[in-house]
């Protein structure tokens, strides 16, 4: 029986000891099933679902294909834009540099000029943070009275989705490459196999 994953980062605890061995992944592996879905977001989930399989086996994230990356964190982007707003963002990615990177490079490779242009907008407002302040925010309860949090609130991105949905952008990122590999669940395992060079446990 597969082990159920989750389909967000876990930034909470890296990754288990990289193997310099591991071959770098040259195409994004997707399920049968979520590409003949109805549900745009099950391309993305599963995309998101091998990323976090290999981040979990010690596959160096640097070595993954630059499309999983920028599905993975555009979407972590989208879903903690939409559930609270920049300065949630802020706080639950720790303005993490190499976080704040890959949102930047991902919004960039999918043509999500819109998003990308906001988000650089915001970021600008956490760069002109002091650093004590941005590491005191990161400290603090991000409910309840907060003022760096009200500082970096702002509600653009909400009215910016609904005209281009990063879902929809994410889906037909996806649907278009060009080198997708499209496979079965017990070829994904195989596929990924190779790549770890060792068997995975399910």
């Amino acid at each position: 029986r597969a082990r159920a994953r989750s389909s967000e980062p876990d930034l909470s605890r890296p990754p288990t000891s990289y193997t310099p061995a591991m071959p770098a992944m040259t195409s994004v592996i997707v399920s049968q099933g979520s590409f003949a879905g109805d549900d745009p977001y099950d391309l993305i989930n599963s995309n998101l679902t091998v990323v976090n399989l290999l981040r979990e086996e010690g596959y160096p994230p640097e070595q993954l294909p630059a499309a999983a990356r920028a599905s993975y964190w555009v979407d972590f982007y989208r879903a903690q834009m939409s559930n609270g707003g920049f300065p949630q963002l802020v706080y639950n990615a720790r303005w993490d540099a190499t976080v704040v990177a890959e949102i930047e490079a991902g919004l960039a490779l999918m043509g999500a000029a819109e998003h990308l242009a906001l988000f650089r907008t915001l970021a600008a407002r956490v760069a002109a943070l002091p650093a004590d302040e941005l590491a005191a925010f990161l400290r603090s309860n991000l409910f309840g009275p907060n003022p760096t949090r009200d500082l970096l609130r702002d509600d653009a991105y909400f009215a910016l989705a609904r005209q281009h949905d990063l879902v929809a952008v994410g889906h037909a990122f996806l649907r278009g490459l060009p080198d997708l590999r499209v496979l079965s669940i017990d070829d994904m395992f195989a596929a990924l196999e190779q790549v770890l060079g060792r068997p995975i446990t399910r």
